[in-house]
């Protein structure tokens, strides 16, 4: 079986540490010194965003998110249409899925910092999708729910090492990535 093939939903995961939030008023008191993120690095032909919707109930504090029309994909000529600042404002993720949805858009980067604490992070070239926590427990439980739902058995989070990257195969194993 091709490397490519043993994926469900998403190819790897890293257990990370993120000192790049900024302090917004500090809503929330974070954890310092511990490890309480996660990166997960999407199929290409999953779309990385539908994944907000497990987040539908979060009331949004800060949401900075870069845009472009999309190309047609019938088009011989793949216009590449400029980028622009997202500048409306949402209350909830619902409200931006909703918004986005109605729209022909590409997501090239995006931040979304919710007043639980919580945070979500797309970088533009990159399928992947930082989420941030308040702690490592909470981290523990959201990372435990995306891997269930991604068609994978139970892992133990504790086993994995920060700062590495992991591979979660069909048949329930969980290996150390190789770099290319």
């Amino acid at each position: 079986m091709k490397d490519s093939q043993q994926y469900l939903l998403f190819n790897s995961l890293g257990l990370r540490y993120s000192p790049w939030l900024e302090k917004i008023d500090e809503p929330n008191r974070l954890e310092n010194g511990t490890h309480r993120s996660f990166i997960i690095e999407f199929d290409p032909n999953f779309k990385k965003l539908l994944m907000l919707i497990h987040f539908k109930h979060l009331r949004i504090l800060k949401l900075t998110l870069y845009y472009r029309k999309k190309s047609d994909k019938n088009s011989r000529l793949k216009k590449k249409y400029p980028q622009h600042k997202m500048r409306l404002c949402f209350e909830t993720t619902l409200e931006l899925l909703t918004y986005l949805s109605s729209k022909n858009y590409e997501v090239d980067w995006l931040v979304i910092r919710f007043k639980n604490g919580w945070a979500i992070k797309k970088c533009m070239t990159l399928n992947e999708l930082e989420f941030i926590t308040n702690n490592t427990h909470e981290r523990n439980l959201l990372l435990e729910k995306f891997i269930s739902f991604s068609g994978q058995g139970p892992i133990n989070i504790n086993s994995l090492e920060i700062n590495k990257t992991y591979t979660l195969c069909t048949d329930g194993k969980v290996k150390l990535k190789t770099m290319i």
